[in-house]
């Protein structure tokens, strides 16, 4: 109707949402960082804590399912002309079998227009119910479930995030939401500063002399060299993202995170993927314990530790990014196309490979460490739909492994630029390799690809890199 108010004005269909503390009042300034106090994180004088976040996401409600027999009238009377025209079924055979006819068969049951759906749910949003009630047009139903789907809804899986982090002192936690389809796909990324880890000291470069040095990458030969600043520390937080899915799929998932504060990225999947399926009473933890498994409350407990032990390796995980390095005058390959080979869509590539190669020392050999940065800074510059899109979570997970397994990726981008040329003399990868390996030594010999002497950059100054390209970003 005209004189309604617009939907979206009354339920957001995509939001994001920053919070800051655990409960009310519970928000504190992080210590050095007056850019993440509770204030400016937030964007305003209120900070909202987690316990209130939480609160604002939807509740899914279980509602029964109909379905209309076409073949009989709203009075009960079976339509027997129709039954008899129905394609492929035999009325005659019917009629003998039982010793009557339709019209004898018809008059001796209770028909109902509406038939009950024993074995299927509607899983709905009541908010979008109640105003379609009111004349909205407006869809409400998230899915179609079997009766052994059980909602598992974020009120009730994320209240507890709350106490595991009171009890490991995390009640500085800070992060964001996002959602999108009106609450029935959420992610959610929380950052514990608790979880603080120096990244990289300034005096370590790891100096590479030949192949007998990759196998202790990050723990080999050291050179010492003059100390930075040391209220100059950059630092590294650990975290965790978790999520659902009201659409169908049948788990809630929670992974580690690594969150650098100074620029304002994530580095996804750096760790194990926890799932708890949509079966049973997942939120009760007398059934969960009855039936073997952990309570949703002492499961975000065991995530936290995961990710306690995940940041304590940062360190050597960003030397290794940074030792190896693509040469794109040998590479038969640009590095937008090598974007576009791991499923960058052609506008985030063509960014992300315009910053890598002006961020390079020569412009065509950038590192890992550089191409993933610059992937990152290209996804916040330009990526303009939701954050709680698969796509989105797609383009980071691409940036997590070039974090986690850096060789890997060098291989996978070569096996499609091999799957997509004609010329057999334009593939790199050796004929008929077929899997790939993460081991450095494995691409010591694949031509463009370096492991350098030594990285140009101490692994602060190429977070300090990081974080100005980010601060020209927030200037601009």
């Amino acid at each position: 109707m005209s004189d309604h108010v617009p939907v979206t004005a009354l339920i957001a269909e995509e939001h994001t949402l920053r919070f800051a503390g655990l409960t009310d009042g519970g928000a504190e300034v992080i210590p050095g960082d007056d850019r993440h106090s509770p204030e400016a994180w937030c964007g305003d004088d209120g900070a909202t804590p987690l316990e209130q976040t939480i609160e604002v996401l939807p509740r899914a409600s279980s509602g029964e399912l109909w379905a209309t027999n076409e073949f009989v009238a709203t009075d009960g009377t079976v339509d027997v002309a129709a039954i008899e025209s129905v394609h492929g079924l035999d009325t005659d055979v019917l009629e003998r079998a039982t010793g009557h006819s339709l019209d004898e068969l018809a008059s001796r049951i209770d028909a109902e227009p509406i038939v009950p759906v024993d074995d299927h749910q509607d899983i709905v949003d009541r908010r979008r119910k109640a105003l379609c009630a009111l004349g909205y047009d407006v869809r409400f139903r998230w899915q179609i479930a079997s009766d052994r789907y059980s909602i598992i809804n974020p009120q009730e899986a994320y209240q507890p995030i709350v106490t595991a982090l009171q009890r490991r002192g995390e009640t500085g936690a800070f992060g964001w939401l996002s959602y999108r389809d009106w609450g029935g796909l959420l992610k959610l990324f929380v950052v514990c500063p608790g979880l603080r880890q120096v990244v990289g000291p300034p005096e370590e470069v790891v100096d590479i002399d030949d192949e007998n040095d990759l196998d202790a990458l990050g723990a080999g030969r050291v050179r010492e060299t003059e100390a930075d600043d040391p209220e100059e520390e950059l630092v590294v937080y650990g975290g965790f993202e978790t999520g659902y899915d009201f659409r169908g799929t049948q788990t809630l998932w929670a992974k580690p995170i690594l969150y650098f504060p100074d620029s304002e990225t994530v580095v996804p999947d750096t760790g194990r993927r926890y799932t708890r399926r949509h079966y049973g009473q997942a939120t009760d933890a007398d059934h969960e314990r009855a039936n073997d498994r952990v309570p949703i409350s002492e499961w975000w407990a065991s995530i936290y530790d995961d990710v306690e032990t995940r940041v304590v390796d940062i360190d050597e995980t960003l030397r290794r990014t940074r030792a190896i390095t693509y040469d794109f005058e040998a590479l038969p390959f640009s590095a937008a196309d090598c974007y576009r080979y791991w499923g960058i869509a052609d506008t985030y590539a063509a960014v992300a490979a315009d910053r890598a190669t002006s961020l390079a020392d020569p412009t065509s050999r950038p590192t890992v460490f550089n191409l993933q940065l610059s992937l990152l800074i290209a996804l916040l510059e330009e990526y303009t739909g939701s954050w709680a899109s698969n796509t989105y979570q797609e383009y980071l997970e691409v940036a997590g492994e070039l974090l986690r397994s850096p060789a890997m990726m060098i291989q996978l981008a070569m096996q499609e630029h091999d799957r997509q040329v004609e010329d057999a003399a334009e593939r790199v990868l050796a004929e008929g390799q077929q899997t790939l390996s993460d081991a450095l030594e494995d691409i010591v010999d694949i031509p463009g690809i370096e492991v350098d002497t030594e990285a140009a950059l101490s692994d602060m100054e190429a977070q300090r890199l990081h974080d100005q390209v980010q601060q020209q970003l927030d200037d601009i």
